[in-house]
């Protein structure tokens, strides 16, 4: 099959402000593979599952070899047999039991940030809720004191509005830099002190390994770093689709709070059709045919998980949402690479739309909800919601 390229502006260019159907249009148009400058670009579901279930033809390590000079991106920028050591340890940690070990104080947090704003009668859901909610998970993750938000936001800010994983290792910003090195020293000095005052936490825990499997303080940073770079502007805007999607659709919004079974399967289709991540990247260790394409050695290839999502299993409804489908969607990766932190994404998720709920069951919008974009996640830059106050 002839190979299809497209000028160097064309991904950069998805209309992405006029709906997610329209982008996904867009860039399925040229096929399900083909050449975007140096990028190759996967886009049918078939396709990305392939390269998820070949790790040996798609290195996830290789393509973020330019972060590893700054840090170690721990499980990530590790290609098997390695990969297997850290998730073996890792993925009990990220589990359903202990994520259901945190579901009290994550809930105590939304309550307390819906508390503030629904006396108003109004809030912005990214700056008044889903910007701050995700974080303090992640701290209570790290068994570190909520007391250190204000700081830890505005060091995660710094980063993430200016990089994204992919590019940690290229030039940056001295903003960046900055951010990221008063991040590193915070991070380290919380280790300190969890050595001599473990708790039960996942920095504990990890510490607490010994002999082969215990962990260099590198390694534990570099966990630390991909966990705040990859899980908190994911789940941010995930909130936000989320919540927008409910106050442009009431029937919908009522038939969860009427029956908030729903809750799971709705989330579900929200990652499938407004998820966070466009797409996650690889270099093929060899010449690979992928629909019929053939992608040379040392290529640079995004596996496109937005526009996989409507195609192979949900292309019978691939632009609607259908709360009976069967929950197959790629909005967490697959393979060896999925997402560690899927569990807690979906718990942040659930308990939003819960509280919300029992606090504020109807709401509409009241302005515009702005999407970020060119970006390395999709995002609301704002969601302005009106209500009774209540």
């Amino acid at each position: 099959m002839t190979t299809t390229e497209m000028p160097d502006g064309y991904y950069a260019a998805t209309p992405v402000p006029s709906g997610r159907t329209a982008a996904v249009d867009h860039l399925r148009r040229p096929g399900p593979v083909y050449r975007v400058g140096q990028m190759w670009l996967i886009t049918s579901y078939e396709g990305v599952r392939f390269a998820q279930k070949h790790p040996e033809l798609f290195s996830s390590a290789k393509a973020f070899d330019g972060v590893a000079n700054a840090i170690s991106m721990i499980p990530i920028a590790i290609d098997p047999p390695k990969h297997a050591d850290y998730r073996r340890v890792l993925d009990p940690m990220f589990g359903p039991k202990r994520m259901e070990a945190m579901d009290g104080e994550l809930r105590a947090q939304l309550r307390g940030h819906i508390d503030k704003f629904a006396p108003l009668g109004c809030c912005d859901v990214v700056a008044d809720l889903s910007y701050k909610f995700p974080t303090q998970a992640i701290l209570t993750l790290f068994g570190l004191p909520l007391e250190h938000l204000p700081k830890f936001l505005g060091w995660v800010s710094g980063i993430i509005k200016g990089a994204d994983i992919a590019s940690l290792g290229s030039e940056q910003s001295q903003s960046v830099i900055d951010c990221s090195i008063a991040l590193f020293t915070f991070l380290a000095e919380q280790l300190e002190i969890k050595r001599s005052h473990p708790g039960d936490d996942m920095l504990s825990n990890i510490l607490a390994l010994d002999g082969d499997e215990a962990w260099t303080d590198a390694e534990i940073l570099g966990l630390c770093f991909l966990i705040v770079l990859a899980g908190l502007d994911t789940v941010t805007g995930a909130i936000g689709f989320a919540l927008l999607n409910l106050a442009n659709d009431p029937v919908l919004r009522h038939r969860l709070t009427a029956d908030p079974s729903l809750i799971p399967p709705f989330i579900e289709e929200v990652l499938r059709l407004d998820g966070p991540v466009p797409g996650v990247p690889r270099v093929t260790t060899a010449d690979v045919e992928v629909e019929g394409v053939t992608i040379p050695a040392n290529s640079q290839v995004m596996l496109m998980l937005f526009t996989a999502n409507r195609d192979g299993p949900y292309a019978y409804t691939a632009n609607e949402m259908d709360l009976s489908a069967k929950a197959v969607h790629l909005g967490f990766g697959g393979g060896i690479h999925r997402c560690l932190g899927s569990h807690l994404a979906r718990r942040e998720l659930r308990l939003t739309i819960e509280e919300f709920h029992a606090r504020i069951p109807d709401y509409r919008l009241a302005g515009e909800a702005t999407t970020l974009w060119p970006a390395g996640t999709f995002g609301l830059e704002s969601l302005p919601l009106e209500f009774d106050p209540c």
